[in-house]
C-alpha cells in the first residue's frame, strides 16, 4: 500500500540521482560542459581568481644570466553570493489515494510529476543561461512610445500585474534603461506602462524585474555589461574585457546587419585577434541566425557537418566549431566561448530540502496536497573573461 512514508522514500532514493542528471545534462550543452566547482564557495560566496596579463616566466636567456621574472601577471578575486535556485513539487492526497493500491500507477503519477519538475527547471535555467544575472519577466515586441505598449508572447503574461516595476534593456545596449516603469494595464497580449524609455530596435527588447535583482544566476551576459564584471571595476582591469563586436556607438546608430556567414567570419577575425587565438570549443546563437548561415552555406555549396555536443544535443560546426541554437539565446546574438573558463560553483548539487524532522514531502497549509522543494545554492562564474566573445546588435532576419 502506498503511504506518504514510501512517497517520500522514492522521491530520495528512486528520483532524485535521474532529476539531477537530466538538469545538469539535458538542459543545454554549454551548461554540461562547464564544470562544477564546491572548493571555491566560502560561507555564502564564491569566490574565483582572474589571471591577466603577459606573464615572462618562460623566455629566453643567456648562459649564466638571471632566471627569467614573472613580473607583469595580475590577478583579481571575483566574490558572488550564491544564488537560491528551487524547484517545487506539489501532488495532491486525492491522487495520492486512488493510486494507493496500485504501485505501477503510483510510479506513473510520481514519473510524471518528476518530468514536469525537469521541464520547468530546464527551461528557467536555460533562461538564465543567456541573462545578465536579473530576473527576466520576458522579452517584448511592437512597442508604441506615444500609447506607451507593448507586446509580449502569452507564455510570458503570468510575470505581469498591474503594479508590476521593470526596466528594460535593448538587444543593442549593454545597459538598463534608465528610471524604473510600471505596469498600469494588461489587454490580452498588450501591456501598458507609466514611465518611458526608448527601444532601438527592431525584433525585440527584453524586460526584467526592478525587486527580484541578484536571484537569477549570472548568465553569460553578466561579462558583458558596462562598467564592471561582477565585483570588478573595468575601469581598474581593462585587459579582462570580452571580445565584443557590433556594440552600438552610443552617439550613432548604426545600420543592422544580417549575421550570415561573411559577418561572422569578420567576428572570427576579431575574436581571434582578441585572444591572440582561438579558444572558443562551442558557439551559441538564435536559430534564426542558424538558419541564416545555414542557407549561406548551403547557397555556396558548402558541406555542413553536423555533430553531437555534449548532452546528446545536436548541432553542425562551423570552422570547426560546434554551433548550438537555443530560442532562449538573444537574437542577432553570437556567442564564441571556452567552456573551460567557466565553473557552477556550488555549495551543493541538487538536493531536496528537508524539514526539522527530515522529511522532505511536507502538506501544504490549507490544502489537501504535499509539497517537496528542489534546491541548490550556486552562481555561474567565468574566471577568463577576455576568452569569451560575444557579437551582437544584428538582425536576427535573414536579408531577402
Amino acid at each position: 500500500m502506498i503511504t506518504i512514508q514510501s512517497a517520500e522514500s522514492a522521491l530520495r532514493n528512486i528520483y532524485l540521482d535521474s532529476v539531477i542528471n537530466d538538469i545538469n545534462t539535458r538542459t543545454n550543452p554549454f551548461l554540461t560542459m562547464v564544470a562544477k566547482n564546491t572548493r571555491t564557495v566560502n560561507g555564502k560566496e564564491a569566490r574565483a581568481t582572474i589571471r591577466y596579463g603577459n606573464e615572462k616566466a618562460v623566455a629566453g636567456g643567456v648562459e649564466g644570466g638571471a632566471l627569467p621574472t614573472n613580473t607583469n601577471a595580475k590577478s583579481a578575486e571575483i566574490i558572488s553570493p550564491l544564488k537560491n535556485l528551487y524547484g517545487t513539487f506539489q501532488i495532491s492526497d486525492k491522487a495520492i489515494r486512488a493510486a494507493q493500491n496500485s504501485p505501477g500507477a503510483f510510479a506513473s503519477l510520481l514519473s510524471s510529476e518528476m518530468q514536469n519538475l525537469v521541464s520547468t527547471a530546464q527551461a528557467n535555467l536555460n533562461a538564465m543561461l543567456y541573462g545578465n544575472g536579473l530576473k527576466l519577466l520576458g522579452y517584448a515586441e511592437d512597442h508604441d512610445a506615444i500609447a506607451k505598449t507593448f507586446k509580449v508572447p502569452a507564455r510570458f503574461l503570468e510575470n505581469f500585474t498591474n503594479g508590476t516595476t521593470f526596466t528594460v534593456q535593448s538587444p543593442n545596449s549593454d545597459s538598463l534603461s534608465a528610471g524604473v516603469l510600471t505596469v498600469s494595464g494588461i489587454t490580452a497580449n498588450t501591456i501598458t506602462y507609466t514611465g518611458s524609455f526608448a527601444a532601438h530596435r527592431f525584433d525585440r527588447f527584453y524586460v526584467y524585474s526592478d525587486q527580484d535583482t541578484d536571484v537569477s544566476l549570472n548568465g553569460i551576459d553578466s561579462i558583458f555589461n558596462l562598467g564592471k564584471i561582477y565585483n570588478l571595476a573595468l575601469t581598474e582591469h581593462p585587459a579582462i574585457l570580452p571580445c565584443k563586436v557590433g556594440d552600438p556607438d552610443k552617439t550613432t546608430p548604426i545600420p543592422m546587419l544580417v549575421l550570415n556567414e561573411d559577418e561572422i567570419m569578420k567576428f572570427f577575425d576579431a575574436y581571434e585577434e582578441h585572444c591572440q587565438g582561438m579558444p572558443a570549443d562551442i558557439l551559441l546563437t538564435h536559430p534564426i541566425v542558424r538558419k541564416a548561415v545555414f542557407e549561406d552555406l548551403r547557397d555556396l555549396r558548402a558541406n555542413v557537418d553536423t555533430t553531437e555536443l555534449a548532452g546528446g544535443f545536436r548541432g553542425f560546426s562551423f570552422n570547426g566549431i560546434p554551433v548550438y541554437s537555443d530560442l532562449k539565446c538573444k537574437a542577432g546574438t553570437l556567442y564564441a566561448l571556452n567552456s573551460d573558463s567557466w565553473k557552477m560553483h556550488q555549495l551543493c548539487d541538487w538536493t531536496w530540502l528537508a524539514g526539522d524532522d527530515g522529511s522532505v514531502l511536507k502538506q501544504i497549509d490549507g490544502r489537501a496536497g504535499y509539497s517537496a522543494t528542489l534546491v541548490k545554492y550556486a552562481d555561474l562564474i567565468c574566471e577568463k573573461p577576455f576568452l569569451q566573445g560575444r557579437a551582437a546588435n544584428y538582425s536576427a532576419k535573414k536579408a531577402k
